[in-house]
């Protein structure tokens, strides 16, 4: 799987073979829906494999341009685990695979160059933002657009901090309770010196870190601008960890 920017767009674009495949195939997160992206996409590949044994290529070469995607057939966290869309590139030299927060249509392209028009609208700037919300007891990442706003489930995002540093651990390192809503937490060590708030900023920075490498896949494919929503004293650390977004100057100070 490859993180989709304006550099590989780049790179597929400026591709020349004899026969390049294109496959967009449009994906589901959850659902009944899981069990037939990976039927349709097989359907998807038949058809790409006809394309090619029909254009003067011999089977076996057609077949060989292709083994690496009818290896994702057999994977079934990859089905598991996508977002809206799915686009594949296969030539005798190259393979790509993305993952997409973009509903495609079915499309089967053969040609001597790879079709990334479908890309474009990822790239160019539709109104595209993102908000975090953020809490110790939960994250959750919102995709806006002009038009539409939608919860976006990333599997291998953390879902709190105590899932994020491990529940065992996190019992072992400390306790701590907020004295006021809103305000920064109090916190209560065990053995070994005591635990105070610098403690609690490390592991808060290893949470929002785990955050920001789950983010990258998605936000960094057109760097949307991220919006960050969650109590005043998480901005300037959660900011600290951020590396995947453009995160703009105001959050969102409340509960998150």
């Amino acid at each position: 799987m490859y993180l989709l920017n304006r550099a590989e767009v780049r790179a597929l674009i400026d591709e020349r073979a004899k026969k390049c495949v294109s496959v967009y195939l449009p994906t589901h997160r959850s659902g009944s829906e899981i069990q037939q992206d990976p039927i349709r996409f097989k359907n998807l590949l038949k058809q790409a494999e006809e394309r090619l044994a029909n254009g003067e290529m011999r089977r076996p070469e057609a077949q060989a341009i292709l083994r690496p995607a009818q290896r994702l057939l057999d994977d079934g966290g990859f089905w598991r685990h996508q977002s809206d869309g799915l686009a594949v590139f296969a030539s005798p030299d190259t393979f790509r695979c993305y993952r997409l927060p973009y509903s495609f249509s079915e499309l089967v392209v053969v040609t001597d160059r790879f079709h990334v028009k479908p890309l474009l609208t990822l790239l160019s700037g539709d109104g595209r933002f993102y908000i975090l919300a953020i809490s110790q007891k939960q994250v959750r990442l919102l995709m806006g657009t002009r038009h539409s706003v939608f919860e976006v489930n990333l599997e291998n995002m953390p879902k709190s901090l105590a899932e994020a540093l491990g529940v065992e651990e996190r019992e072992k390192q400390i306790q701590f309770h907020t004295a006021v809503p809103g305000s920064s937490p109090i916190f209560h060590g065990h053995g070994g010196g005591g635990t105070d708030e610098s403690v609690h900023k490390k592991d808060l920075l290893r949470y929002f870190k785990e955050i920001d490498r789950s983010l990258k896949e998605f936000v960094a494919v057109e760097r949307a601008p991220l919006v960050l929503a969650g109590v005043d004293y998480l901005h300037p650390i959660y900011r600290e960890a951020n590396t995947a977004a453009e995160l703009i100057d105001e959050g969102i100070v409340g509960s998150g």
